[in-house]
């Protein structure tokens, strides 16, 4: 996805806070991802125990939620979940991308540390997304709690294609095409963060089958939150071509295999940040 006029730097609207993350709680949305759920909930892993070595003082859940899934997701989704009690899993008949993400976020926000009355302040908490099919790397974490300790609300990273070894002249195009650097203009629900105050402000991603995450950017925005686009910390993801929805990213990247066509830009989705 893609919004046009991208902020190139924090922006202080008028529900920005720079009140310190306390708890952060990741949230995974999954439908038939066994090739590479493993890979996911392992970097996930390392990006939480990262925070811990670094002694960020963050309590970390990651609440992965299977939608509709027919393959192995869910037993290898339940080995991670007996390995580390941090991860937790959910079930359910979404049929939805955007319904599943927001059931994660319900779900990771009602995850209360006991005893400690500053715990679910929604000020103090951060929203971390990312797909199944896509790995973090080992900073991820450390590098979006940096950003909202220093005011941000919403943080848009960037994510680096999967070598594909079937189409090698993908990966060339999609790079020729591709901001990587600060104040991009990409939106990708593999790599967002955003503060649980303005998530909820905003009404949560809307239950879409696609570019829900792109809904969220624009209503976080529109209520002038403190929003900020970053390549600090790029996510791998999936380099496949049938995603689970016919537009989104897998549909970027099929029309990227056309010799002849210029790939589309997600015009019917795009977002001018200067209408907020």
């Amino acid at each position: 996805m893609t919004i046009a006029s991208p902020v190139s730097g924090p922006a202080t609207g008028e529900g920005s806070s720079r009140t310190p993350i306390r708890d952060l709680r990741i949230v995974v949305p999954a439908r038939d991802e066994a090739e590479t759920l493993a890979e996911c909930l392992d970097a996930l892993t390392v990006a939480m125990d990262s925070m811990r070595c670094a002694g960020a003082g963050v309590r970390v859940q990651l609440v992965l939620v299977l939608d509709s899934c027919r393959d192995a997701s869910a037993r290898i989704a339940a080995r991670a979940a007996e390995r580390d009690p941090r991860i937790h899993v959910i079930e359910g008949l979404h049929g939805s991308v955007g319904k599943a993400r927001r059931t994660a976020v319900s779900v990771a926000l009602s995850l209360i540390s006991e005893g400690d009355p500053t715990a679910g302040d929604p000020t103090s908490t951060w929203i971390s997304s990312t797909d199944a099919d896509s790995a973090v790397p080992p900073g991820w974490l450390l590098s979006q709690l940096e950003f909202a300790d220093a005011g941000t609300d919403l943080l848009l990273g960037t994510v680096n294609v999967e070598p594909q070894t079937d189409a090698p002249h993908i990966e060339a195009r999609w790079r020729r095409d591709y901001s990587s650097i600060e104040g991009h203009p990409h939106i990708h629900g593999a790599n967002l963060g955003v503060r649980a105050s303005a998530y909820l402000a905003a009404g949560g991603f809307p239950p879409l089958r696609e570019h829900e995450d792109t809904g969220l950017a624009a209503a976080v925005t529109a209520c002038g939150f403190a929003v900020h686009s970053t390549a600090s910390s790029p996510v791998l993801t999936s380099a496949r071509r049938r995603g689970r929805t016919p537009g989104g990213f897998a549909g970027y990247l099929e029309d990227l295999c056309a010799p002849n066509l210029e790939p589309r830009d997600n015009r019917d989705t795009a977002i001018e940040r200067s209408r907020a």
